[in-house]
């Protein structure tokens, strides 16, 4: 067994993450709301902004941005101050476990000083035979199961307005992460997640993201089988993809159910189509023939053992040969045309 390390990043977009005072403004210079988004960042002049990334598993979290600002960093329950800096404004290493982590920007004596915190990343390490790979499950995978009212767009997101709507899938893995929208009409409410029967309510409190983490945990079992769920808990809720890390042998037969079974479609619709094509014209052929055979075998049989017979083929030495039959013509009295009777056609009768 070798140990491998899974390092996932959480994005500044992300509903995950707690923002104070306040929730995440797109107005630029609106310092009572605490922090602004511009472009690829989030940023705040405000003393006693802070920031709060959700419960994680992992042995090691890491913080990136700038700051023209002192700030604390509460792990555990553990504090400590960081000066001003850039990059990887903080890192630790942890115990292996479930952690909190929350960050607070103290006083600055420079009024244009800003605090940036571009992303997060949260590490953990797996004693497994392989390194974990990661397997995504887009909204229209087949292993995914809905429950309730559901809209799917070309883009792969799938999108709901019922209250209680759901979706479920089954894994193995050692970590599963949800992507999807997040504070846009498509996706403007909260949500829960069902992990393994532990709920998880989370609400979308950023503004007009299309794509970000939506959803993260790490700390699995990989031996063992998980469901995740996700409910709409309010007025609308849109996801793109599942992904799933694990070893390559669970991972794989975790997400062979959509190609195998459109492999065997494949392969099974152009073998009944053939067998029918087969199947209807032996069907014709054995209908014609003994539709052949009905017209030579047809006798006229008497109390004398007198035969009459058309004759078709080899006669019967008891059999009187009738010439050919014609078709016979009556004439109705009030009619010009004449009334055409097929004795062929009385014979099928």
């Amino acid at each position: 067994m070798s140990d491998f390390e899974l390092g996932y990043t959480l994005s500044n977009t992300s509903p995950l993450l707690n923002f104070g005072p306040s929730n995440i403004s797109s107005a630029a210079g609106s310092a009572q709301s605490g922090w602004q988004i511009n472009a690829s960042f989030v940023y705040t002049s405000v003393a006693g902004a802070t920031l709060q990334l959700p419960p994680f598993y992992g042995d090691a979290v890491s913080i990136y941005g700038s700051t023209g600002w002192p700030f604390n960093v509460t792990v555990d329950g553990q504090t400590t101050s960081h000066p001003l800096g850039s990059g990887v404004i903080f890192q630790q290493n942890l115990t292996q476990g479930t952690h909190n982590v929350s960050l607070v920007v103290g006083p600055s004596t420079s009024p244009e000083a800003e605090f940036v915190f571009e992303y997060a990343t949260l590490s953990s390490t797996y004693a497994l035979g392989e390194e974990p790979v990661e397997v995504t499950y887009e909204a229209l995978s087949d292993p995914l199961v809905y429950n309730g009212n559901w809209t799917f767009f070309p883009n792969n997101t799938a999108q709901t307005s019922m209250f209680g709507a759901s979706m479920s899938l089954n894994f193995s893995g050692v970590a599963v992460a949800v992507t999807g929208p997040s504070g846009t009409s498509s996706s403007a409410g909260a949500y829960t997640v069902i992990l393994d029967s532990a709920a998880s309510f989370i609400s979308n409190n950023t503004v007009d993201v299309s794509e970000t983490q939506i959803f993260y945990q790490a700390g699995l079992d990989p031996t063992a089988q998980h469901t995740i769920t996700l409910i709409n808990s309010d007025t609308t809720f849109a996801f793109d993809s599942i992904s799933v890390w694990g070893p390559a042998q669970i991972s794989s037969a975790s997400g062979s159910t959509s190609t195998s079974h459109n492999d065997i479609v494949k392969i099974v619709v152009p073998i009944v189509a053939v067998l029918a094509a087969l199947l209807i014209l032996a069907s014709a052929f054995l209908l014609r023939r003994r539709r052949r055979q009905r017209r030579r075998n047809s006798t006229l049989s008497g109390p004398f053992a007198m035969r009459l017979s058309r004759s078709f083929g080899k006669t019967s030495p008891n059999a009187v040969i009738l010439d050919n039959l014609g078709r016979k013509q009556e004439v109705a009295e009030d009619a010009t045309d004449p009334v055409i009777i097929d004795l062929d056609q009385m014979q099928k009768v």
